[in-house]
């Protein structure tokens, strides 16, 4: 704002420059004296002069400069691991088995005699989010013993690849029926595959554990997979995905019917109640 003034050539006072700017000493005299503003530090002449004298807004650190008095902050505490400075470093993960050797920026703390602490033990944050189905695997034994007089036409090579593909892609069937590649072996659906799986793993738990009564209230014990009961699942829900709006409209209006008379049979229900 000065310099629009000095432009204009008008004083910092709002005389006009020249001799006469100032007016005459006896006005000087009355008029009362301005405490004048320091330019507070860190900021730059150029900004603090575009404030001008009328400016009446005055910031809060402004303002406890001219009175004199210090505003208080608070310090922060310095801290006991030492002077904080960031290394790039390679680090470790345990949810990764086969030794791929990365990097990142890690925090570390250098103290006073300039000597730098990293913290290098420690397992990678995000490896506690590899999380791994618990997967039933045979060994030689026990494929002879349980597994090898009711294979319903699956041998044990193509077994082992199944298990594989299971442990794999953590049981996730879809994706082990879309990799799912044995060579010499028939197609196999989603069914298939689930259906062969979970009647080993129902057998060997059971042996493992001393038979099917000790484990009845576990969940593949309890509740079995049926290959019938899924595809009748798939076919109606798939016969549901195709009504039409027709008879969508249709359902819902016998609904809304069914509603209103389940309502008048509880009004009456309440009304022969109160007699």
């Amino acid at each position: 704002m000065s310099d629009i003034k000095d432009i204009l050539g008008v004083g910092r006072g709002g005389g006009a420059a020249g001799a006469g700017a100032g007016g005459t000493p006896a006005d000087k005299a009355d008029k009362p004296k301005v405490a004048k503003m320091k330019r507070p530090e860190g900021m730059s002449r150029e900004a603090f002069a575009l404030l001008g004298d009328s400016h009446p807004i005055i910031s809060s650190q402004m303002l406890g400069q001219v009175s004199g008095k210090k505003l208080d902050k608070a310090k922060p505490k310095p801290s006991t691991k030492g002077i904080p400075t960031w290394q790039h470093r390679p680090f470790k993960s345990s949810a990764r088995s086969d030794g791929l050797q990365l990097s990142r920026w890690t925090k570390s703390f250098k103290d006073l005699n300039g000597r730098v602490r990293h913290d290098d033990d420690a397992d990678y944050f995000f490896a506690k989010f590899n999380k791994k189905v618990q997967m039933y695997r045979y060994t030689d034994d026990e494929y002879g013993r349980l597994l090898a007089g009711d294979s319903a036409g699956w041998s044990k090579e193509e077994t082992d690849y199944l298990m594989d593909l299971c442990d794999r892609f953590d049981l996730r069937f879809t994706i082990v029926a879309d990799r799912y590649a044995f060579a010499g072996g028939v197609p196999r659906t989603v069914e298939d595959l689930k259906e062969r799986y979970y009647a080993i793993a129902r057998r060997l738990l059971a042996s493992r554990e001393g038979g099917e009564a000790v484990v009845a209230n576990h969940v593949l014990i309890r509740y079995p997979y049926s290959k019938d009961h899924e595809l009748e699942r798939k076919a109606a829900v798939e016969q549901m995905l195709r009504r039409t709006h027709g008879q969508v409209d249709e359902e819902n209006a016998i609904l809304a019917e069914f509603k209103v008379i389940e309502d008048r049979r509880k009004v009456d229900v309440a009304a022969e109640a109160r007699r």
